[in-house]
């Protein structure tokens, strides 16, 4: 018995438009969700960060770096005689605030 390629060709194209009419839902379904999960998360990301002011980090990182510890600050003003060693950055501004409101000249200018 022989078999033409013509009488096949029909059964080809049908099974052919049949594989291609299948779609697997479970994948986009899938991406969906992990979207949706990422989407999530950056949104409980955004309002754990949204109720920070940037003043409450700076003083946050500021203080994690006063405890560290070892680092001081010396005054700069040695020519008015100031031989003052400060832990922390908040006394060391506050003391340059008050040479610079006492009128003194900046370290280095004559």
């Amino acid at each position: 018995m022989r078999v033409s390629i013509l009488s096949l060709l029909p059964f080809a194209l049908a099974l052919a438009s049949f594989a291609n009419a299948h779609v697997d839902y479970d994948h986009s379904l899938s991406a969906r969700d992990y979207l949706d999960e990422l989407s999530v998360a950056s949104l409980e990301r955004r309002e754990l960060l949204g109720d920070l002011t940037t003043r409450e980090l700076i003083e946050e990182l500021s203080e994690r770096l006063d405890r560290r510890g070892g680092q001081t600050f010396t005054c700069p003003y040695t020519d008015t005689g100031c031989t003052k060693v400060f832990t922390t950055l908040q006394a060391f501004e506050k003391h340059l605030k008050y040479h610079f409101e006492a009128g003194h000249k900046p370290p280095g200018k004559k």
